[in-house]
């Protein structure tokens, strides 16, 4: 890799600006400067890319992702991280959920899983995040594979214990027994908690949020209101509403382009409920099943539906979230960034390092056309795809 990487004439997204013909200088991997407007600098040694007019942001960091929409990450990291790079993602979670969780050997996959990680996947793969066990039955696709139980304290503080440095975020249901030892365990072990897959009540939610709650899985997907009005014609508030309202939480959304998983009107309110450092754009995506249906219209789609006819995921890349987020909210490109990278960094403790573009953070960037359509993706100052 060059010693010196000079990145020219780019629209550069910083956290609350765009710095319009912008240069970013890259050295041993890591951001030494960005310079506004138009300049003569340039590197004696190392290697120069031209960006007239495009978009350079930070790289799209995933915290809830199964897949690169063909092959599953438990199968093949490798290739799912190398994909993965071509679509912009240069941070990712690889999510293990209850549905393809081996009973009685979850630790196994996990030992596995990391041990058949090569450098450029280590580089890229920030931890893993459990979607499960400890979910309720009633809410989701697939609940009748692999791994859905009540908390096990044994069970999970074994795992804590043999992989906590590799867990950094566990999904759970708050209204199962048991919820709050497992929430103040994970959460004092530095695991980010989020509850879903679930119809825990108001209450309960804040109830979790003072043993250490800090996420809400997939809003609105998944989730269930088991509270009875006690009025006809009134509604009660559930773990939804209860996360527009608690400020300590997160709230993940999938945005796929038909609002299929949320409707574009619901992430308007979400994006104007939370504000854009409340927002965690995901993909959810999943891998090829051996249910999917054939037909050549759902194919098409960036949504995965399983042969029940019930959502089971999604196809998008992080920059087609991103794309979908942004219509559907009239967000500022900043704060897309900030939704699609910073937010789950800053939840993650690894926004010193990456997430946004400031000297000092690692050169993880993607270059995108304004209808952020990737381009080049740099991994630590190298162009790992293009």
């Amino acid at each position: 890799m060059p010693e010196r990487v000079t990145i020219r004439s780019g629209r550069v997204v910083l956290s609350d600006s765009v710095l319009e013909n912008a240069t970013l200088v890259i050295e041993h991997g890591v951001i030494r400067d960005v310079i506004p407007g138009w300049t003569k600098r340039r590197s004696d040694d190392g290697a120069t890319f031209d960006a007239p007019g495009q978009v350079i942001g930070p790289g799209f960091i995933d915290p809830h992702c199964h897949g690169d929409g063909v092959t599953r990450f438990y199968d093949d990291p490798n290739r799912v991280v190398a994909n993965l790079l071509k679509q912009g993602t240069t941070g990712v979670l690889a999510t293990l959920g209850y549905p393809d969780m081996v009973r009685g050997d979850i630790g196994g996959q996990l030992q596995r899983f990391q041990t058949s990680l090569q450098s450029q996947a280590r580089e890229v793969v920030a931890g893993v995040h459990l979607e499960g066990p400890y979910v309720n039955r009633k809410y989701g696709a697939q609940t009748s594979c692999g791994v859905i139980k009540d908390f096990d304290s044994v069970e999970y503080d074994a795992l804590i214990a043999q992989h906590g440095g590799l867990i950094k975020w566990w999904t759970c249901a708050p209204e199962l027994p048991g919820s709050d030892a497992f929430i103040a365990s994970a959460a004092a072990r530095g695991h980010v908690v989020a509850a879903g897959h679930s119809e825990a009540t108001v209450e309960q939610i804040e109830r979790a949020i003072g043993q250490g709650l800090k996420v809400i899985t997939h809003w609105t997907n998944a989730t269930g209101n088991p509270s009875a009005a006690a009025y006809l014609g009134t509604r009660r508030p559930g773990i939804d509403e209860a996360a527009l309202v608690f400020d300590q939480l997160a709230a993940e959304i999938i945005p796929d382009s038909g609002g299929r998983h949320v409707h574009p009107l619901m992430a308007k309110l979400l994006y104007k409920a939370k504000g854009p450092d409340g927002v965690l754009v995901i993909t959810d995506a999943g891998y090829g099943r051996p249910d999917d249906p054939t037909d050549p219209k759902l194919a098409e789609l960036d949504v995965s539906i399983d042969r029940d006819g019930n959502l089971a995921g999604s196809r998008l890349t992080m920059a087609g979230a991103a794309r979908n987020f942004r219509k559907f909210s009239g967000c500022t490109l900043p704060e897309l960034f900030r939704m699609a990278s910073l937010n789950t960094a800053r939840l993650l403790g690894i926004d010193r390092q990456v997430g946004s573009i400031e000297p000092g953070k690692l050169a993880n960037l993607v270059v995108c056309d304004e209808g952020l359509r990737v381009k080049q993706t740099f991994l630590r100052g190298r162009e790992v795809a293009q």
